[in-house]
């Protein structure tokens, strides 16, 4: 994942902390430690030193207490929690819904499809434009990846950058509209789809709309 689809998220967890969502504390700091790393292995000159000298004061940090490689050691481990620090979250606005049962559905289904889709997405556009071998399953996966790949590769630098860039961003929003969607499917079979209908219904009647 790039430095933008990495701030991007960044953003959008630190953003849902302060709207109540204190689940993704976890995955907000180690998607800033993301954040981080990639900006260190930026093209922007300013990005790249600021980045790069944050890892040098946790390694820095790290030889004080006896650990060395300190920064290293940090954003591996980050790179590996910000999925599980995910699930956490959804765990946790489970525990905290009364209706637990009809939660575990409609999150179940929304952080499965979203990370299928992230999965998918990779798979076929970001790993081909960054050159990264395709491994696939699917003959059909890895024929379209293949022909991204082949369409791409004489491009110019920068517009193999600005590719690049574009589907950085468009992990986003196939994130967003995966998980959007799979919350969709998990109201309808756990029936709490019916019960927002009928809100609205009533709500509506009487000239008063809360959800607005």
């Amino acid at each position: 994942m790039g430095v933008y689809a990495t701030a991007i998220f960044d953003i959008r967890n630190i953003g849902k902390v302060s709207h109540g969502d204190k689940g993704r504390i976890g995955a907000a700091a180690a998607q800033t430690t993301n954040l981080v790393n990639a900006a260190s292995k930026s093209s922007i000159e300013p990005l790249q030193k600021g980045a790069t000298t944050i890892l040098n004061y946790v390694d820095d940090a790290g030889n004080l207490v006896g650990v060395t490689n300190a920064a290293s050691k940090v954003t591996s481990v980050a790179s590996k929690a910000v999925n599980p620090l995910l699930c956490v979250a959804s765990g946790m606005r489970v525990l905290n819904d009364e209706d637990q049962y009809a939660a575990l559905i409609e999150e179940t289904c929304a952080m499965g499809t979203m990370f299928a889709g992230e999965k998918l997405f990779k798979t076929l556009v970001s790993n081909p434009l960054s050159g990264k071998e395709v491994k696939s399953t699917s003959e059909l996966v890895s024929k379209v990846a293949s022909s991204i790949q082949d369409a791409t590769k004489n491009l110019s630098g920068g517009k193999k950058k600005l590719l690049a860039i574009a589907a950085d961003v468009a992990l986003v929003g196939v994130s967003i509209f995966a998980f959007d969607t799979g919350k969709k499917v998990g109201k309808m079979l756990s029936g709490r789809d019916e019960e927002s209908k009928t809100d609205d219904i009533n709500t509506s009647q009487t000239g008063l709309n809360y959800a607005s």
